[in-house]
């Protein structure tokens, strides 16, 4: 690409200067004919490895009869879609609506809940990230971050994460009793006006930084969300569809939510989420002001790609391989830690992993900055791993079709980079990318890292 072609995006967010010409299984081959292992599966959504011929044979026949109807009408394709979400969603969550993306099926949940509810407030944790709508950006941490202005709608609550590696209030699990949750309980009965219509949850807090409520707090969580006669939203944007190695990451507390939304995997990369809820639900929304009049809500063409994919999850076992391969990975990561002192608290569940990254000056917690620097040395070497901007926690999320081979690689390459960052004091400027848009744009980038 030249100059003046890299010129002509708008960059929102440092990208790789290289373009990427292909990408299969896990594996990307840029313009130049580098190869690099991918640890993120995209933007943490190539469940089943980038190019899956079974996707790619399905988008191609649906391509050829109708992709897009619009809302008056509904193809095959979209029934087909919707009977393999039942087939695999917890019991009684037969009621489904399609989207295009998570940030707008997580609206179209709150929706949901509002019109069946008539209620109005809603509450999400601290860590919590739910969408880049404005509305969704209110209800997590990065509110300033992206939007640059720290302003939050009314009406919305956030209680504090369960994060028990790196505990607000200072306590220890399970000693503490779940405080967090008591406490954010004591804040709601303060400041909440009572009309709360949902409460929306991550399984497992992802961008927060791969944070794993501790057993006990989601049903907690259910609890008090059934005494506010609320609706219980799981977005299983990041966990859903056998990553964590369940078929949802709400299964590991055992609970079913009233309203689940599920995206990135469900489209393999392409564009597609779904909200699926109870029969109940829908009738207390039959009377309510509550429409969708999204341009692409239901089309055939993601519809088809989403019947797809679940259908080659069944097939090829990728629930169980998700737990196989998430095992070996964390016993990896686990020793890896053990020897490198920028590497701690390696955890999560199936194929959503992530580890810690210290400096000697963050004095053992996260440093977004020394993250973002072993990430770049991943890539220089040819291996992308994933970082939450604002915990300093390196997320791994890998395709679940991912080798043996590729894990010793990818923890190989891990090992030399945190060495490479133990043994020399490194700039994070080195990192910037030579053009000059992305480059302004990486300084502002880093320097709201480091205010934040």
């Amino acid at each position: 690409m030249s100059d003046a072609g890299e010129n002509l995006l708008f960059t929102l967010y440092p990208y790789f200067s290289t373009p990427i010409e292909s990408a299969h299984g896990c594996t990307l081959t840029a313009a130049d004919g580098k190869d690099y292992l991918d640890l993120a599966s995209g933007q943490l959504s190539v469940l089943l490895g980038h190019s899956h011929p079974r996707i790619v044979d399905a988008a191609a026949r649906q391509a050829a009869q109708v992709v897009h109807l619009g809302n008056r009408f509904y193809g095959k394709a979209t029934l087909d879609a919707c009977e393999e979400l039942v087939s695999v969603a917890p019991a009684g969550l037969n009621r489904i609506i399609l989207c295009s993306t998570g940030s707008e099926a997580n609206e179209m949940a709150v929706r949901i809940a509002r019109a069946a509810t008539g209620k109005s407030e809603l509450v999400g944790l601290a860590k919590g990230y739910y969408g880049c709508t404005n509305l969704l950006l209110s209800m997590s941490d990065y509110v300033g971050f992206i939007q640059g202005t720290g302003i939050r709608a009314p009406g919305l609550h956030r209680l504090p994460a369960p994060d028990c590696l790196h505990c607000s209030l200072g306590l220890t699990h399970p000693e503490c009793g779940l405080r967090c949750l008591a406490l954010g309980a004591e804040n709601l009965e303060k400041e909440s006006t009572g009309s709360i219509a949902a409460f929306l949850v991550e399984p497992v807090l992802g961008s927060g930084g791969v944070v794993v409520p501790p057993p006990g707090y989601l049903k907690g969580l259910q609890a008090l969300c059934r005494k506010y006669g609320a609706l219980l939203i799981a977005d299983e944007a990041q966990t859903g569809l056998g990553r964590t190695g369940r078929w949802w990451g709400m299964e590991h507390a055992g609970i079913v939510p009233d309203v689940l939304v599920v995206s990135k995997a469900l489209g393999n990369g392409f564009p597609v989420a779904a909200v699926l809820t109870r029969a109940d639900v829908e009738a207390r929304c039959i009377n309510a002001p509550l429409a969708n009049m999204s341009s692409h809500s239901f089309d055939p063409f993601g519809a088809a790609i989403a019947a797809e994919v679940i259908r080659t999850i069944k097939a090829e076992g990728i629930v169980e391989r998700s737990a196989q391969m998430g095992a070996y990975m964390l016993e990896g990561l686990t020793q890896l830690s053990q020897r490198r002192r920028l590497l701690t608290n390696p955890r999560g569940c199936g194929l959503m992993l992530g580890l810690d990254v210290v400096s000697r000056q963050s004095n053992g917690k996260p440093d977004p900055m020394t993250s973002l620097a072993l990430e770049a040395e991943c890539l220089l070497r040819g291996v992308v791993v994933g970082y939450s901007a604002l915990s300093g926690v390196l997320r791994i999320l890998p395709p679940a079709v991912i080798t043996r081979e590729q894990v010793d690689r990818s923890i190989a390459v891990l090992d030399e980079a945190a060495g490479f960052l133990e043994d020399n004091d490194v700039d994070v400027s080195r990192y910037m990318p030579e053009h000059n848009g992305s480059a302004l744009l990486a300084v502002s980038f880093l320097r709201r890292l480091m205010k934040k």
